[in-house]
């Protein structure tokens, strides 16, 4: 029988204009694997709230908690997972206020044989199947928007601002996710060649090779007056052992 090693890498920098105000980076990433699975959660902190540094790492966390509650009860649906995940947002605050911490939110949970993916607000995430066929984004079409609004984790849940995804996890090679930093600043219809080239590029690579070769490509950015915050991150199928 075969079997695989599911593994996952990722990075985060302060934009360049927050560094020139000295504004911590609002965008937050976790990876951990477990016995049952892996979870990955990529959050970015809405740059009008003063606390959105906080709102996404709290996001983060949120993800992982209530993913291990999620894979206790298979009987709970999709719907009472974003219920819990907003919920521990909202706990873990403290001692700031929703209104103060809006984040986005985009996760991957593989509990066993299947793949959940989530996504609210800005950023992408991309679905990268073992066939060239069984590859798509999740992303919002900006180009259709005439509101300034972001979904966003706030006071109020609203299941309908997430977009959600269930599927076998045989069918998946990799799901690469970032925040706006980088999707915004990708060319259309180039998110599946984008994070293919990139899930190729660190397959076989050390972690810390990985890790040293990511920062130095999210600091170099090749686009122009580029300014937001930027976070990358992969799960991804390693290896097959007989």
């Amino acid at each position: 029988m075969s079997s695989f090693i599911w593994n996952s890498w990722g990075a985060s920098i302060a934009g360049p204009s927050h560094k020139k105000k000295r504004i911590p980076n609002q965008d937050s990433w976790i990876a951990r694997r477990y016995q049952w699975g892996n979870v990955l959660v990529v959050s970015d902190g809405l740059g009008s709230k003063p606390h959105s540094d906080h709102g996404s790492k709290s996001a983060c966390f949120a993800v992982l908690e209530a993913s291990k509650t999620y894979q206790n009860n298979r009987q709970a649906n999709i719907v009472d997972l974003l219920r819990l995940i907003h919920a521990n947002w909202l706990i873990k605050l403290a001692p700031f206020s929703p209104t103060e911490c809006s984040s986005t939110c985009l996760f991957a949970i593989r509990i066993e044989e299947t793949i959940t993916l989530g996504r609210l607000g800005d950023g992408m995430i991309v679905f990268c199947g073992e066939t060239e066929n069984d590859c798509f984004v999740l992303m919002e079409n900006k180009q259709n928007s005439f509101s300034n609004y972001t979904p966003s984790l706030h006071n109020e849940f609203n299941p309908g601002d997430w977009n959600t995804l269930t599927m076998e996890s045989s069918r998946c090679k990799a799901i690469v996710m970032c925040t706006d930093g980088i999707s915004d600043d990708l060319l259309p219809g180039k998110q599946i060649n984008f994070s293919q080239e990139l899930y190729s590029s660190y397959i076989n690579l050390t972690s810390e090779e990985r890790k040293k070769d990511l920062r130095h490509w999210l600091n170099a950015w090749p686009v122009p007056k580029h300014s937001d915050d930027k976070t990358v991150a992969c799960l991804f199928k390693q290896g097959e052992f007989k």
